[in-house]
């Protein structure tokens, strides 16, 4: 190569500090950081929808009244984290009577929930200041309905929704029966703090509360329905 093509190269070759260079780097990094802010920005959008899209859902689907103090939920790690909630009952059941008063609830989903037709729950933690246990007039239970309404019945009820970890904690039940041509009300300070069992179904987190109801000597037996209310509560 002779040395007038070599300088001839030399000078079309851009230099490392040259203008052109320095506006080539500048348009890398506008670039990167603008796709940082990008996904940053989606998944902060999708983290404050899932709240809201979980709202909807449940209002829609089971017809009770909800309010969350806090309530977030992170799609990557599969959890979801409410605390100080209150949830109704929907009709027939007491309306205007609160089901759940809510301390604090947390789940954690595997990894292979999103790829398998049974939801797997490594943990779930749930924490009520107050549960209400209504039988309606058909003899029907409020948290059964709930837990169907919502989940559908695989999962609410049946073995498609499992729990690998329970902890239920409770501080006062209310146990209401509309089945009896006199209704009942009665209210106990159970102080139930209950952890490390597993649970099928989303009602499965209530089965200790199920069984401390059922085997209860204190409820009055024959008294105004009440008998019929922890046989219902005591199928489950």
């Amino acid at each position: 190569m002779s040395q007038e093509q070599k300088e001839s190269k030399n000078v079309d070759r851009p230099s490392a500090g040259s203008p052109i260079v320095s506006r080539r780097g500048g348009v890398l990094k506008s670039a990167f950081f603008f796709g940082l802010f990008l996904s940053a920005a989606i998944i902060l959008a999708w983290m404050v929808a899932l709240p809201m899209a979980f709202d909807y859902k449940l209002e829609k689907d089971t017809g009770c009244s909800w309010g969350a103090g806090r309530l977030a939920c992170n799609p990557f790690g599969l959890n979801i984290r409410i605390e100080d909630a209150v949830l109704g009952n929907s009709q027939g059941f007491g309306e205007g009577r609160l089901m759940m008063d809510i301390n604090r609830f947390e789940a954690k989903a595997k990894l292979k929930t999103l790829i398998s037709g049974t939801a797997e729950i490594e943990r779930a933690y749930l924490d009520l200041d107050r549960v209400s246990l209504i039988v309606d007039e058909q003899g029907q239970l409020n948290l059964k309905k709930f837990a169907k309404d919502l989940f559908g019945e695989s999962k609410g009820l049946g073995n498609q929704l499992l729990i690998e970890h329970c902890h239920l904690k409770i501080k006062t039940v209310e146990i209401m029966d509309f089945s009896s041509p006199t209704p009942t009300h009665k209210a106990l300070r159970l102080g139930v703090d209950i952890d490390d069992y597993k649970a099928e179904g989303a009602l499965g987190i209530f089965k200790p509360l199920f069984e401390i109801v059922a085997r209860a000597e204190y409820l009055p037996e024959g008294i105004g329905g009440i008998a019929d209310a922890k046989t219902v509560i005591s199928s489950f």
